[in-house]
């Protein structure tokens, strides 16, 4: 796995982070979805501050991702919810044992 250095544009502040280079293009793709969340909430105008800004868009891109449905309608967000769910009763049991 080759590690790339990528230049960044989010709301004209420049960033250089190292990925990998199989995940580069879902990482520009990621920066073009923020960059297009941020510029719709800017010219909305209710929210001033490119911080608060791109804080915003982030937030509505993640409430985005958790309201997508895998296969039989299984939210992402309920889906952490149940893997969260099963690695707790896993712990507990786990921590049974090992009182015994």
């Amino acid at each position: 796995m080759s590690i790339e250095q990528v230049n960044l544009d989010i709301m004209n502040v420049n960033f250089t982070i190292n990925t990998p280079s199989e995940e580069k293009a879902t990482l520009l793709q990621a920066v073009e979805m923020l960059n297009k969340k941020s510029d719709a909430i800017k010219e909305s105008g209710r929210i001033v501050g490119t911080d608060k800004i791109v804080v915003m868009a982030a937030l509505n891109v993640v409430h985005d991702l958790l309201k997508t449905t895998l296969n039989d309608d299984l939210a992402i967000g309920e889906f952490e919810r149940k893997i969260t769910d099963m690695n707790n009763a896993c712990q507990k049991v786990l921590a049974r044992l090992e009182q015994n």
